[in-house]
């Protein structure tokens, strides 16, 4: 964990387990884009990915990974901070009920980042996994820090796991909309097995530790103290009064970023034996454009005596806000030797975990006085943007879908508290669905300042339904201009029933697509990577271009999966109702050959297994 020469991939420590699938997981975040969480559930289906275009343009294999495991899944992120996407995907409504937005009542901000999944084998042997992270639930290039603990049962109640089951409670009660019972169920699930689950901790720490959940009770619960004889504080983000409270220990180290240090007092610096920033020259010298890191995201502190140290890994960030109950955090505390994972670890060049070749020592910023001018109108520009933000997001905003006819339908969006005014006329702001992404600039519509109107968008064809909408606000003052732009996940009444079964049959196109996906489902773990490789690298990459044995030979592959895995007969046989709901169905994508088959196996499904769930 703690050797920067090792790279581990944020889809890479969510990957199960060999012979293990997913059956439950739950996330946290603060920012959210739907890129990234779109795949993840591709990490839980044994494929691989390198960027999220891969992704959005492999749509079947994406199709089936969200199929899969988007049921499995609930992801609580900060109310307002969902980014809007460059790209747009039919799958991005795979992912409304999946995103809970939530709220802290204190005031502060929901800043956690983790997962905690629970995976099952065919013998019925359950494992978790809890990943603790720095970063958020994007593709963020920011170098991070990740700690993994897998977990398996045992027959003794964890006193340690008590605080992560509080914070399991502590979810749905600060959602700002109602959590659908799907969703609840999940943590039920989890939380009924968290008190005899037995995690273990990395290579050279100690076996036990503490999870410390910051902001989810209403005092304070700082967990670092000052009785160390060393410090070292790794930070994007710090304030004076968090990094005046170690005034007793003796040496003190501090990694941060350039911004924020310049933003604090030389006085306060010097208590810091060494100050270092990241050298941008050294930042990563892969030689890969799209694979550069840069900047710094990571937080870690540790504490260290004569003989152990005590890491804190987690979310917080070296302010007051972080390490209060203002914010709504999560940090791991590991104990260990220190000749083995001890600060100079990370700080001795001649230590192979040394972070030093990243590092060049910190020396302030002085910007000039036309520039800090300008910094500090755009910093009142930005603040005037944060305020209509958070007056949105006060008026509970809602939509109602009615149809307008046979083939379309009118969205409505309308404050759930009425009559409420802002009086800054200086901002335009704009809204539409994520779906109409490339069309904004004819779909888009003015957000009324005072809500007293509703905004309409009509004409909408069933596929560009959603219930996640973008918001642009835009400000200018004085030759500066200033944008912000979030998308909220909107508590919507009348979606059609068949949205997804339209989605489906778009995604697979015709009976060509329809045959490729029944392959992938029909596969067998060792042959997923194979198909995975072809999909992705044969030319066209699409549906229509690939080569026929990806599909064939169909009949045999569905009698060795009656035999030897009927719950994939019973996958297919939900897909096949599915595609065949809708009344208006113009082209039956499914080619009347495997129609003919299909009797057949489904009338020995039922004769075998009779109604298996």
């Amino acid at each position: 964990m703690l050797d920067p020469g090792e790279r581990t991939l944020y889809i890479d420590a969510l990957k199960p387990p060999m012979g293990y699938q997913l059956c439950q997981g739950i996330g946290t975040t603060y920012s959210l884009e739907l890129e990234t969480l779109l795949s993840v559930p591709l990490a839980f289906s044994l494929y691989e990915c390198n960027n999220q275009k891969e992704i959005l343009n492999n749509s079947i294999l994406a199709l089936d990974a969200i199929r899969r495991n988007a049921d499995k899944l609930v992801v609580f992120c900060q109310h307002g901070q969902i980014k809007i996407s460059s790209t747009d995907s039919l799958l991005y409504s795979y992912l409304e009920d999946m995103i809970i937005e939530v709220n802290p009542s204190s005031g502060g901000i929901f800043h956690p980042k983790l997962w905690l999944l629970r995976f099952v084998n065919e013998a019925g042997d359950i494992l978790y996994k809890f990943i603790c992270l720095s970063r958020n639930i994007t593709f963020d290039r920011s170098w991070d820090t990740i700690l993994v603990l897998d977990g398996k049962p045992g027959y003794d109640n964890i006193p340690q796991n008590d605080q992560l089951i509080q914070f399991l409670d502590f979810l749905p009660t600060i959602s700002v909309n109602e959590v659908s019972q799907n969703r609840l169920e999940i943590i039920k699930i989890i939380r009924s097995e968290l008190a005899k689950i037995k995690f273990s901790t990395p290579e050279n720490f100690d076996d036990e530790f503490s999870f410390h959940f910051l902001g989810i009770n209403n005092h304070n619960a700082f967990p670092i103290h000052d009785d160390y004889h060393r410090l070292l504080i790794i930070a994007p983000f710090l304030d004076e009064r968090y990094l005046n409270r170690f005034d007793k220990i003796n040496q003190k180290y501090l990694i941060s970023s350039q911004y924020s240090l310049d933003k604090i007092s030389e006085d306060t610096l010097k208590k810091y034996h060494k100050v270092w920033v990241l050298d941008e020259l050294a930042e990563d010298n892969s030689g890969e454009n799209e694979s550069r890191l840069s900047g710094l995201h990571a937080k870690l502190y540790i504490g260290e005596n004569s003989r152990s140290i005590t890491l804190w890994h987690g979310s917080s960030n070296a302010t007051y806000a972080g390490f209060s109950s203002w914010n709504v955090e999560a940090l791991v505390e590991l104990r260990g030797e220190r000749r083995d994972v001890g600060i100079n670890k990370l700080l001795d060049d001649k230590s192979e975990q040394s972070v030093m070749h990243l590092l060049k020592e910190y020396g302030k910023t002085e910007l000039p006085t036309e520039d800090k001018e300008i910094e500090r109108l755009e910093k009142e520009l930005e603040k005037k943007l944060e305020n209509y933000k958070a007056f949105l997001l006060k008026t509970g905003i809602r939509m109602k879908i009615k149809p307008e006819s046979e083939d379309s339908y009118k969205m409505i969006i309308y404050p759930g508290k009425e009559g409420l005014k802002y009086d800054d006329t200086d901002i335009d702001g704009i809204c539409y669905p994520i779906t109409l992404l490339k069309q904004k600039q004819v779909n888009q519509l003015k957000i009324p300042l005072s809500w007293n109107h509703k905004v309409v968008f009509q004409k909408m064809p069933l596929l560009s339904l959603t219930s996640l909408v973008a918001f642009e606000l835009t400000i200018k003052n004085e030759g500066l201009q200033q944008k912000a732009g979030f998308v909220l996940n909107l508590p919507t009444e009348g979606m059609p029933e068949r949205r997804n079964d339209k989605i489906i049959r778009a995604i697979l196109g015709n009976s060509n697509g329809f045959m490729q996906y029944l392959r992938i489902l029909l596969a067998e773990n060792q042959d997923m990577i194979l198909i995975n490789h072809t999909i992705l690298n044969y030319p066209g990459n699409n549906s229509n271009n690939l080569p026929s044995w990806i599909h064939l030979p169909i009949a045999e592959e569905l009698l060795k999966a009656l035999s030897r895995n009927p719950d994939k007969i019973k996958n297919i046989s939900a897909l096949i109702k599915e595609l065949s709901k809708s009344e208006d169905i113009k082209e039956d994508i499914i080619p009347g050959e495997f129609k003919e088959i299909w009797k057949n196996i489904w009338r020995a499904y039922k004769s075998k297994y009779g109604n298996r769930k």
